[in-house]
């Protein structure tokens, strides 16, 4: 009888262990994937040129920590814009079709591997020639 007490508790035991393990190991990964989620966004002088931005996509890249740098073109932002508010009126979106409002908002947005070093990239980033402002989650990396 208390062989089977024995073995009972001590099953009792593991299958808290591995419950609780398995919670730490799932919240630290939900951790990680939304750190990698938070994004610096670069955007640029209005009188710059493409050379210049691909210039700067290129010194952000080299940056240590960076994982992912996405270039999004006017054209694009005004793209996805439009689609997410102004998907129930087309004719608004017609009228803009030769006019794009978002002409100067061409940007990068930078990922990095930990979130501690989002500040380091930040203040690199500012430094740069050609930048205008870089747009960071202040809130959202602070909380992670």
């Amino acid at each position: 009888m208390f062989s089977v007490a024995s073995i009972a508790t001590m099953a009792a035991c593991i299958f808290l262990f591995g419950l609780f393990f398995s919670l730490v190991i799932n919240f630290r990964y939900m951790v990680k994937n939304a750190e990698e989620g938070v994004a610096v966004t670069v955007l640029f002088e209005d009188d710059i040129d493409q050379a210049q931005i691909i210039a700067i996509g290129e010194k952000i890249k080299q940056f240590d920590g960076v994982t992912e740098c996405d270039y999004i073109s006017a054209e694009e932002a005004w793209e996805e814009f439009s689609q997410v508010y102004l998907k129930d009126s087309e004719e608004a979106a017609q009228g803009f079709k030769n006019d794009n409002p978002l002409a100067h908002s061409s940007s990068y947005a930078v990922y990095v591997d930990r979130i501690e070093k989002q500040d380091e990239l930040v203040q690199y980033i500012q430094g740069l020639e050609g930048v205008r402002t870089v747009n960071q989650l202040k809130g959202a990396t602070q909380t992670l």
